[in-house]
């Protein structure tokens, strides 16, 4: 079996998986099943955020059947994306949240920025959902990047604009109420 190395990958889809066992089978084969149908030659890799049900174990199941899901195995606790991006093979990643509080991957959105991608951006941050991201870039702005969720897209707009980045950024921030203080004290 080839690996994804040898098949030129282009996209390296991201995904930080916690407490997810509800949903991770149906996500990642609806995910699988967009991307094939487009041509995008792709991989998928998982990667354990502090999951503490059986996320993992179904992940595994999965892997045997779909050749372009690769697991990272090791708990990456709140460094998901950076363990991700590190390790993916294509010129282009997507990171998501897999969990109960995150919601679907937006496959509807991905390929729209690709396009911006195309068009010179570097990074397409999508608020609370994702960010597609040209991967060596941005590696740097991503490993200056911490935490998770809105947490995760603040500190790596920050990180991403004193790189002189460009990025596209869809959607809002929620009010700022009682989080500001600590993000900023958070992302320094």
């Amino acid at each position: 079996m080839r690996s994804s190395k040898d098949a030129g990958v282009a996209l390296s889809v991201v995904l930080a998986v916690r407490d997810a066992e509800e949903l991770v089978g149906r996500e990642v084969r609806r995910t699988v099943e967009h991307l094939r149908e487009r041509g995008v030659p792709f991989e998928i890799l998982a990667v354990n955020d502090g999951c503490c049900d059986n996320s993992l174990g179904v992940l595994r199941l999965l892997a045997a059947e779909l050749p372009e899901l690769r697991l990272c195995p090791g708990d990456a606790r709140g460094r998901a994306y950076v363990r991700g991006a590190s390790e993916a093979c294509g010129d282009v990643v997507a990171l998501a949240q897999l969990g109960r509080s995150a919601g679907a991957f937006p496959l509807a959105a991905l390929g729209w920025a690709l396009a911006r991608l195309s068009a010179g951006r570097h990074a397409v941050v999508f608020r609370g959902r994702c960010i597609v991201a040209r991967r060596l870039t941005c590696l740097a702005a991503l490993v200056r990047a911490r935490g998770r969720g809105e947490l995760f897209d603040w500190t790596f707009e920050r990180s991403a604009a004193v790189r002189r980045l460009d990025l596209e950024i869809v959607g809002a921030r929620r009010g700022p109420g009682l989080l500001a203080p600590v993000l900023r004290f958070l992302a320094a």
